[in-house]
């Protein structure tokens, strides 16, 4: 079944591949954060917990989070299709290069905590996101 972006069901899919990639999450090292994921004007909320992402949901409260990844969808689609040519996003669309290089995907925060978890977690997030890699995704 074709997985749609952005939908709670994408966002599921890949807490699944969290669960059945344990090992390779278990790697990384923990990972305690919730942060949003917005893409245009919808937001979703992902949380980890220790090596695996436990919770996401749709909306969420941007203050409660730790921080919010902004972006508009045709960005989002674009490094989920870098992810899926390549196994893995290259190094143009990685989370790390999209958030500094001209600021493509914001990064909001309201507490100085928030952003630091941000940079402390990336490379968890960025394997969370490498795993669309596994999906099939409708065509944009």
């Amino acid at each position: 079944m074709s997985l749609t972006f952005p939908s709670l069901d994408f966002f599921r899919a890949l807490q699944q591949r969290t669960k059945d990639q344990a090992a390779e999450f278990v790697k990384l090292g923990y990972c305690d954060t919730t942060f949003g994921i917005r893409v245009d004007q919808e937001l979703f909320t992902i949380a980890f917990e220790i090596y695996e992402c436990v919770d996401v949901m749709e909306g969420g409260d941007p203050g409660k989070l730790d921080f919010v990844l902004s972006a508009p969808r045709e960005l989002w689609c674009e490094m989920l299709a870098s992810i899926q040519e390549n196994q893995g996003a290259d190094a143009a669309h990685t989370i790390n290069s999209l958030t500094h290089l001209g600021d493509a995907i914001k990064v909001e925060y309201d507490d100085p905590e928030g952003h630091d978890r941000f940079y402390r977690f990336m490379v968890t997030i960025q394997a969370f996101f490498d795993e669309a890699q596994f999906l099939d995704l409708e065509s944009n």
